[in-house]
């Protein structure tokens, strides 16, 4: 049996680095990316390990800073080592890719498209209401859903058996977060979902007159 059907069916977050980025390492840390050479001169030891691991795919860095916050824990309650590894990371937003996990398998990632793109999900309260901008596109990559519109800085995939249902949660709209299917996810994994397609630009808030905005 995989070790991950072994996995809770909970939350987990996890980074990685875009595909095509490539890390060297020595006295100055060299990332390749495709705008072109980024140097990192002296990176701290934290940083140094994030990146390591995050070359090799997705990766929970609770594993090399232990408290390392989710999307939705304020500031105020990140730990010293936590602060300093995400103002390190910060510069490099446009090459990280961030995953929702259900358990040990990701079911969806935010990759980045743009050397300005910038992620910070915002927390996201039940009941609120949620709608898919018009010129959002749903497309097929090796039958995963991709969700993606022209002059974003960022695209969503969805990945795996549980993606159908995420998906409908995504495009449904309300504030439920129970699932419709025969499967129902994990309401935290929900949620965080919806708040990762609102930082991305897949997702806006309807205001009380059903206005979306972002």
């Amino acid at each position: 049996m995989r070790i991950d059907r072994l996995a809770a069916r909970e939350l987990g977050e996890f980074w990685s680095l875009r595909e095509d980025v490539t890390v060297l390492f020595g006295q100055s840390t060299v990332l390749r990316t495709p705008w072109g050479e980024l140097r990192l001169e002296r990176p701290g030891a934290l940083l140094r390990e994030a990146l390591h691991r995050m070359q090799l795919g997705p990766v929970s860095l609770a594993n090399v800073v232990p408290g390392f916050p989710g999307y939705d824990v304020p500031e105020d309650e990140w730990n010293d080592a936590s602060r300093e590894l995400l103002g390190a990371l910060a510069p490099l937003q446009h090459l990280i890719v961030r995953h929702i996990a259900i358990g040990a398998s990701p079911v969806l990632s935010v990759v980045p498209l743009s050397p300005q793109a910038t992620f910070r999900p915002p927390p996201i309260a039940p009941g609120g209401e949620f709608r898919v901008p018009e010129d959002v596109v749903l497309r097929g990559a090796g039958g995963d859903p991709v969700l993606a519109h022209e002059g974003c800085a960022h695209r969503i995939e969805l990945h795996g058996p549980d993606a159908p249902r995420l998906l409908v949660h995504l495009q449904e709209g309300t504030g439920d977060f129970r699932s419709p299917l025969d499967v129902p996810l994990p309401q935290a994994v929900v949620r965080a979902a919806r708040a990762y397609a609102v930082a991305a630009g897949m997702l806006c808030t309807a205001d009380l007159k059903g206005a979306a905005r972002l």
